[in-house]
């Protein structure tokens, strides 16, 4: 497939439309409850600050990317790149910065993921071919996690970050669950649903220390994903490799 081919697949608006209206029932249904949640969370707050306003944007854009991801849609990459680059921005105000390095780590990432998936796609079904992982790159990926944790906890110190222990875990389940998917393992889903866990915790603890009704939007988009990594997992290893 041709530079220009993949570039159409994932940033055209006929491709875009396209994928989210090839959704399957059940994603479908999924993505609703899940736009839902973060409209309703952004209603209910009497928040309608820049932040409040691009914690809602962040989440939308989430959530959209997160149920193409689900089925291996290649304009998952589009809605990516905008919620990686809004994120980052949320994420730097509340001073979780395992969360900024994450983020920044997932913005690049989707280059790299626009060219894996363009060459893996089937182009019958308009997904990608998922691939199991070997028991030597499961060892690998474990000692690259522990690792790359012990780096991350070490800089959030010094920086004096939020709930270091717990935000330092979120880059490398990043950095393995964004390697992943890139590639296409369905391994994946587990670093997604870890790191879901720890968002949650972290977003929980949160809403008590700083200022802003995002806070709670953030525990929401959390729980969400957290969610929708479950149903991920469940479609990605109930459909053949």
């Amino acid at each position: 497939m041709n530079q220009q081919n993949t570039l159409a697949l994932t940033f055209s608006p006929k491709a875009i439309i396209q994928d989210l209206v090839s959704l399957n029932k059940a994603t479908k249904a999924l993505l609703a409850v899940m736009v839902t949640a973060q409209l309703l969370t952004f209603v209910l707050s009497s928040d309608r600050s820049g932040l409040a306003w691009l914690t809602l944007a962040t989440g939308l854009a989430a959530v959209i990317n997160l149920a193409l991801v689900d089925q291996g849609k290649q304009s998952n990459f589009f809605w990516g790149l905008l919620c990686t680059a809004a994120w980052m921005l949320v994420a730097l105000h509340s001073r979780t910065f395992g969360d900024v390095f994450a983020q920044g780590f997932a913005f690049l990432m989707q280059f790299s993921g626009i060219y894996f998936w363009s060459r893996s796609r089937n182009s019958e079904k308009g997904e990608l071919e998922f691939k199991k992982m070997s028991k030597l790159l499961a060892w690998s990926v474990l000692i690259l996690t522990i690792a790359t944790y012990l780096v991350v906890l070490t800089v959030s110190k010094h920086l004096n970050g939020l709930q270091v222990y717990l935000d330092s875990a979120v880059l490398p389940l990043n950095i393995i669950g964004q390697l992943l998917m890139t590639y296409g393992y369905r391994s994946q889903w587990f670093a997604w649903i870890a790191v879901d866990i720890v968002q949650v915790s972290v977003w929980a603890q949160n809403i008590f220390v700083l200022d802003g009704s995002y806070a709670v939007s953030m525990l929401v988009l959390q729980i969400v994903m957290l969610v929708n990594a479950l149903y991920g997992s469940w479609y990605w290893y109930n459909r053949k490799a």
